[in-house]
């Protein structure tokens, strides 16, 4: 409240905390946050972020490589990004790769699919007339089809 103040209308909120001007303040529930003094409402913390406890004024960011769904109340809840495994959520090798977010482990890329890069998505495919085996780890490893004449990688 105001300095000096003695009418109830002028207490209000602090941060972290919700409730009209005057009356009882609650705690901002995990996962949502209050940032600044007043009357406003908690807000849900972002995808990426987390709080982990009540009457909180931000929220945290997930660890990299990791991120959460929206209105997340633990670091738990940060999980491995698309590309990143295991429990440092480290980029998948050359050759693998992981689709979804969460906790599985990368991929080998199958058979006529390559990937050159760490911490992939997707393997891309070979270009036509060519193969590779599992594990494809450069354009190089796409190599001709049985029948078919040219540069190893189609170039």
């Amino acid at each position: 409240s105001l300095a000096g103040s003695d009418a109830l209308e002028h207490c209000i909120c602090s941060a972290g905390y919700t409730g009209s001007d005057g009356a009882t303040c609650s705690a901002c529930a995990v996962g949502t946050f209050k940032a600044v003094n007043g009357s406003g409402t908690c807000t849900a913390c972002d995808a990426g972020t987390y709080l982990n406890i009540t009457g909180g004024s931000a929220c945290l960011g997930c660890p990299s490589n990791t991120s959460s769904l929206m209105m997340s109340s633990a670091i738990t809840d940060c999980v491995c990004d698309v590309g990143h495994e295991g429990a440092n959520c480290t980029a998948c090798a050359v050759g693998s790769y992981k689709a979804v977010n969460g906790s599985a482990a990368c991929s080998e890329c199958v058979a006529g699919t390559y990937l050159n890069v760490t911490g992939g998505s997707v393997c891309v495919g070979c270009p036509a007339n060519t193969h590779s085996r599992k594990g494809g780890v450069a354009i190089t490893d796409c190599i001709c089809n049985k029948g078919n004449e040219g540069a190893d990688g189609g170039a």
